[in-house]
């Protein structure tokens, strides 16, 4: 059969209809355009997403091997718009692990199946889960989520987040139960190398003074501001290491839970530290020069709107007693800031040499 040829004929039309005609014309290009161009990737949107999977919590507890991993199916809601993607999952972490009753869980995402998707450039996602789903699980999570976003404004490298909303089903016994709760989907180890053009870095127990000075203050800077200590560059203990190139190497956080920001239920602090509470701050980096350090202070001084900015737009997520408790507590990081004297005692008297 012949190929017809469309063509467009214009000579009976009258200047208002041809007007009319190159406008409608113009809006469908120009919608094909931007649907085109339109953010398709997990972190590009910070909506809450919806997910709705189900496993055996009973055997993700039991099993201790990572490469055990239980398959599921996670069915995704955005926009109005609903899919699915096949995955496998296993559980995450040491603490949460052992203590929570919903451990923290690592996802595997099938390539075949996440093409074309919000999901289609990650193979690999962390999933943090409330410790338990009675009590202020949600909360917790919320507000760890807040510290992610925090760390954005003062470090240029860190982990993309989304806050997700959870439909998870238990068949861990006859009687199924789902369980409804928030939690947050981080970016992989390995995307964040991939967006940097750096390299991770595994198993090294490195100097804290190898890494990026500039970086590494103002992420030493940041866990005091929130209060968290529960982690360590030495060992990579809740911090991912990235090298950049030059023998340098870049701090990536994560697991803020222990912080007194969250101020989680089970939060402890080590029996080795002269603090008795996650509430009370204590500097845990290391001394380097006072250039550095009185740098940094400016810096993060400079920043202090741009933080509140960021408590502002989230906002939403907590009730008004609660956002007032973690203005006012953050402030109180930046009253050490702003006087000289507790400045000295808290932070450059208080640097580990």
């Amino acid at each position: 059969m012949a190929k017809t040829k469309t063509s467009y004929s214009f000579q009976f039309m009258n200047s208002k209809s041809l007007f009319c005609f190159l406008a409608a014309m113009s809006l469908i290009f120009f919608s094909k355009s931007v649907w085109a161009q339109a953010p398709n990737d997990l972190f590009e949107s910070e909506e809450e997403l919806i997910l709705n999977f189900g496993f055996s919590f009973k055997e993700i507890h039991k099993s201790k091997e990572k490469s055990e991993r239980f398959p599921v199916w996670i069915k995704f809601e955005e926009n109005g718009t609903v899919d699915s993607v096949e995955a496998e999952v296993r559980a995450r972490g040491n603490f949460r692990r052992d203590k929570c009753q919903l451990p923290p869980l690592k996802l595997r995402l099938k390539k075949k199946k996440r093409a074309g998707g919000i999901f289609e450039n990650h193979k690999n996602l962390k999933l943090v889960l409330p410790c338990s789903e009675s009590g202020d699980g949600d909360k917790l999570i919320r507000k760890e989520y807040l510290a992610y976003k925090l760390y954005e404004e003062v470090n240029p490298y860190f982990f993309k987040t989304r806050l997700v909303k959870l439909n998870i089903t238990d068949f861990s016994n006859k009687k199924t139960k789902t369980y409804q709760l928030q939690g947050i989907l981080i970016e992989d180890d390995q995307m964040v190398a991939k967006r940097f053009g750096g390299q991770l870095v595994k198993d090294l127990r490195l100097s804290p003074f190898r890494v990026q000075d500039s970086i590494g203050i103002r992420h030493d800077f940041f866990q005091m501001m929130i209060a968290n200590t529960d982690w360590s560059t030495m060992a990579q203990h809740n911090i991912t290491m990235m090298t950049l190139g030059q023998g340098k190497y870049v701090p990536l956080p994560y697991d803020f839970d222990m912080s007194g920001l969250v101020n989680a239920y089970y939060a402890r602090v080590s029996e080795l530290l002269p603090i008795k509470t996650v509430r009370q701050r204590l500097y845990r980096g290391v001394c380097w020069e006072e250039s550095l350090f009185d740098h940094t202070r400016e810096e993060f001084i400079r920043l202090q709107p741009a933080i509140s900015e960021v408590m502002e737009k989230h906002e939403f997520l907590f009730d008004s007693k609660e956002m007032d408790r973690i203005r006012d507590y953050l402030n109180g990081f930046f009253e050490i800031l702003h006087d000289d004297r507790k400045f000295k005692s808290e932070i450059l008297d208080n640097c580990r040499k």
